[in-house]
Formats: structure tokens, C-alpha cells, sequence
């Protein structure tokens, strides 16, 4: 039975690249892969960061900087809304302030680039039921507000596809790639320098480390990872860059959506025993990061690699959707049907991997609004 699939977030839906039905497990899905990407700061940060001297200034401790870390970090605190841009533009006044706020520059950085990041995210079908949510999905005050609003329509069945109709509180929701600055002309207007300018946006992008190889899909609730390498093995495709992938035709966005769908049908040209549309995953958070980032932040961390389980379901519905052909269309080239034209925008310049390199001379609209806001997950 054919239905309609969209993923969902605490924040935001849309649908899948690729449609209805589960033609989107042909596409390949780069806002979804990017939108749960942490980034690395960009390398010219980093050689900027080796050339400055050890010894501070002499102006970190006259007037307002004769305060200590404490009070200068309530001060920035106090400000109602601050906007992560004031916080970057005061962090490149002077060394200490940099190192002081260095902390919420990072973690701005990683949500203006990775919005999804962290976060619950479902592939709901459009005959999932709201009383066939699993438990692990919604809180309870959650399940109150919907209830609530399923009291408004007596002797209806609203489903999961349709819980945006009932919520209230709907706004609309930016996304954006840190590294946009670099093309945003009237917001660098501000800056009275060339100096500051370009200090600015080298604290602002973002870069994905073309040489690393140890990137991964991460399930953070149940610490169970997906090593990109192993999608590109299968795609004999070794040395794709990674977390990416742009020529392989299996990526990590096909890994997460094996295990993130959830409807009370199945979905069709898939194995039956596999019960994709119970994803065993649904209801948890994730991330695509390095093992570097997830081992230096807890040097005793242990996870569970997955990557041989998922694999081999991806090559179960590879063979039930392609036949005996299915291993010619798994190490294929990349159509220009599957890819996910989205992200052309959102990412056109925000690193200096090949996608973004290549998207850079495509004319981005500022700003982005995609689909209405919903206050759940």
C-alpha cells in the first residue's frame, strides 16, 4: 500500500527527497545527512589559533576586561536573545574574550550548520496512528497537548501525518549553513575593517576535514554507531570523501532511514521480515560526527559498532527493489535524479568539500524558509 512519508522533528518537517511511496530509498537524502553533521571549525581558525602569543595583551586587563571570567560571562548571559553573531563579533575584539566565549562559539557553530543534530528525528508514514506511536516518542505533557487537541475533532482519527494540523504555536524556521556569512555582503557592512571582517567569518565557518575517515552515524541514546567507510566499501568506493559520500549511492542517509520509519503499514519493495516501517531506532537522537570528537570529549566512551547489521538490511532491500540487478545499481554512478537538490542551497558554501565547492556559484536565497515549525520531539 503506497502513503505519503515526511520526516519529523522537534522543530521542523518536510518531506523526503524522492516523493511519496519509498521511492526516497532511491534518492539520496544530503539534507538529511547534513542537517545532523557537527562541524570542525576551519582550518584557518586553527593556524590562527598556533600563531598568537601565549602572553596576554596588556588590554585584557583595563576597563571592562579588568573583570573577572565570571562577571564578564553573566554579562553576556544578561543580554535577552543575544544573537550568536553579537557573541562572535565580541569574541573577536580581543584574545580573552575569544578564549572565554570559545565555548559558545563552538557550540553555535555546530547548531546554525547541524539544526537537526541531537535531536529526535522520524520518517513517519502517513497511515501511522497516533495510538501506534511507540512509548519512547513523546512525554507525557507531550501526549497531553495532542490529546487535547484530538478533543477539538470528536470521532476523528487525526494519524501521525497529520498531528501538524492540531498543534498551535506553528512559526517558521531559518535554516542556515555557518559559512553563509562569506556571501552576506550587508552584515559584513557592519564590520569597519577588513581585519575584522575577515576575523569574523574565520571563527563563523565551518570546514568537514576532507582527510578524515573515522566518520560516523551515531545513535546517542543507545551509543550504536554506523562507520561511513562501510557504505563506501559496499559501494566499492573506498576513498570517497567522507561523511558525504557524494558518489556512492548508498550513504548514511540510507542508514538512518532503515532504522527511523514508522507507519502502521509497511513499506512496499521491502522485506517483510525486516519491518522497516517499525524502525528500531525511532524516538532516539543522532548525529554524524568523528570518532576523534566522540573519543576526545570521553576518552572512556564505548560504543557499539552496527555498520555489518545495517549493511546487510540495506542489501536485503536493495535486492527486493532492484532484483538480481541490485548490486550493478548499488556500486552505479550517482543519477542527477538522486540527488537531494536542497542542500545546494543550504550548504552552498559552508566548507570545502566538493558539494560545497561546486555549489558555491549557485544563487542562494537569504534567508531559507522551508515548512512550518512544530514544538514537539
Amino acid at each position: 500500500m503506497d502513503q505519503y512519508w515526511k520526516f519529523v522533528t522537534r522543530r521542523e518537517e518536510r518531506k523526503p527527497h524522492g516523493g511519496n511511496g519509498c521511492a526516497f530509498l532511491e534518492r539520496k537524502q544530503g539534507f538529511l545527512v547534513r542537517s545532523i553533521t557537527a562541524p570542525y571549525h576551519s582550518l584557518e581558525l586553527q593556524r590562527h589559533l598556533e600563531r598568537l602569543s601565549s602572553t596576554p595583551p596588556a588590554i585584557n586587563n583595563k576597563g571592562l576586561l579588568s573583570l573577572p571570567d565570571e562577571l564578564l560571562l553573566d554579562i553576556v548571559d544578561s543580554v535577552p536573545e543575544i544573537e550568536w553573531e553579537d557573541v562572535v563579533i565580541l569574541a573577536v575584539t580581543c584574545q580573552r574574550l575569544f578564549y572565554l566565549l570559545r565555548k559558545l562559539i563552538d557550540q553555535g557553530r555546530a547548531q546554525l550548520s547541524a539544526p537537526w543534530g541531537g535531536g529526535r528525528i522520524l520518517c513517519v508514514g502517513g497511515y501511522a496512528q497516533y495510538e501506534d506511536l511507540p512509548a519512547t516518542l513523546l512525554e507525557a505533557g507531550e501526549r497531553a497537548i495532542i490529546e487535547k487537541a484530538i478533543g477539538k475533532y470528536p470521532g476523528e482519527d487525526p494519524g501521525c501525518g497529520g498531528l501538524d494540523s492540531l498543534l498551535d504555536g506553528k512559526k517558521c524556521f531559518t535554516f542556515r549553513g555557518a559559512f553563509t556569512y562569506c556571501e552576506w555582503a550587508d552584515f559584513l557592512r557592519r564590520f569597519k575593517s577588513d581585519a575584522d571582517r575577515k576575523t569574523f567569518k574565520m571563527v563563523a565557518s565551518v570546514t568537514f576535514p576532507p582527510e578524515r575517515t573515522d566518520w560516523v552515524l551515531l545513535n546517542m541514546v543507545k551509543n550504536e554507531y554506523v562507520r561511513a567507510s562501510a557504505l563506501a566499501e559496499l559501494a566499492r568506493k573506498p576513498n570517497d570523501q567522507q561523511p558525504f559520500l557524494p558518489h556512492c549511492r548508498l550513504d548514511l542517509g540510507h542508514a538512518l532511514l532503515t532504522r527511523i520509519c514508522w507507519s502502521s503499514v509497511e513499506l512496499p519493495n521491502t522485506p517483510p521480515k525486516m519491518k522497516m516501517h517499525r524502525g528500531a531506532w525511532v524516538g532516539d537522537r543522532f548525529c554524524i560526527t568523528t570518532m576523534d570528537h566522540l573519543c576526545g570529549s570521553d576518552p572512556e566512551w564505548e560504543g557499539k559498532d552496527v555498520s555489518k547489521e545495517v549493511v546487510r538490511d540495506l542489501v536485503a532491500v536493495c535486492r527486493k527493489m532492484f532484483g538480481k540487478e541490485w548490486l550493478a545499481q548499488v556500486e552505479g554512478d550517482v543519477l542527477d535524479s538522486e540527488e537531494d537538490y536542497l542542500q545546494n542551497y543550504w550548504f552552498g558554501s559552508d566548507g570545502h568539500d566538493e558539494l560545497a565547492s561546486a555549489c558555491r556559484e549557485i544563487g542562494s536565497p537569504w534567508p531559507i524558509k522551508l515548512s512550518p515549525v512544530l514544538y514537539m520531539w
